[in-house]
């Protein structure tokens, strides 16, 4: 089944459009961090996508700069890549929950959720340094989050999770398996999604996830009873 590309659903608009959808909304302000851009945004895309998607593949984002506002759920039975490429913004706002099977996020993209994230399987972010982030109003449960060096995920209802990240990223969670790069990923990790240092690739599990394959070794998961509880990311 072919990927859909979020930026080819719904309609084109403007921001003069999508400020009147979201005027007093707390995420205008992104709005405006994007429109006042010292170099605008070049051969951006605006879209709005009424009434949300329900789809049943896989969906992924292009290389940005992209603005899409989804009035109301996005769920899908696949994979959902959400990216720019390197420094080029990109803001997804969704006005319902999101629902997907798997889901990764990075680079420039920004993404908001008034709801719940609901992630069957795992979900990725990578490359924070270029300001990905992924933020819920609800809560967020996933099998398993794994989390490179400054992304960061948020839910105000409460992160439900087994957590692979850098140790000090918040106030008050802290992961179960530390991504601090000290080689220790033959404790944890399937062989097939380790890099030559021993530690988690993101690529090759980002593909495993993709294809179903094991992330964890046997037995791994059951040793965080945590990752079943609510947890407070702010």
């Amino acid at each position: 089944m072919p990927t859909t590309r979020l930026e080819d659903l719904g309609r084109e608009t403007t921001f003069a459009e999508l400020h009147s959808r979201l005027h007093l909304h707390p995420r205008e302000a992104e709005l405006w961090d994007l429109e006042r851009r010292p170099d605008g945004l070049p051969h951006g895309t605006l879209r709005i996508i009424d009434g949300g998607v329900d789809g049943s593949g896989d969906i992924d984002t292009g290389k940005g700069p992209y603005v899409v506002l989804v009035d109301g759920p996005l769920k899908t039975s696949g994979h959902l890549d959400l990216w720019t490429y390197e420094y080029l913004p990109g803001l997804v706002i969704v006005r319902g929950d999101l629902q997907v099977r798997t889901l990764s996020f990075g680079n420039g993209a920004r993404v908001f959720v008034e709801g719940s994230v609901f992630v069957d399987d795992w979900l990725f972010g990578q490359y924070g340094d270029h300001n990905a982030v992924l933020s819920a109003t609800g809560e967020l449960r996933a099998r398993a989050s794994f989390l490179d060096t400054h992304a960061f995920i948020y839910a105000d209802g409460g992160v439900r999770s087994l957590l692979y990240a850098a140790r000090g990223g918040w106030e008050t969670l802290e992961p179960d398996i530390e991504n601090e790069g000290e080689g220790n990923g033959t404790d944890f990790f399937d062989p097939t999604v380790l890099d030559r240092y021993r530690d988690l690739d993101f690529r090759l599990a980002i593909q495993a996830a993709r294809e179903g394959r094991p992330l964890f070794l046997p037995g791994v998961e059951e040793r965080f009873p945590a990752r079943l509880t609510s947890r407070k990311t702010k």
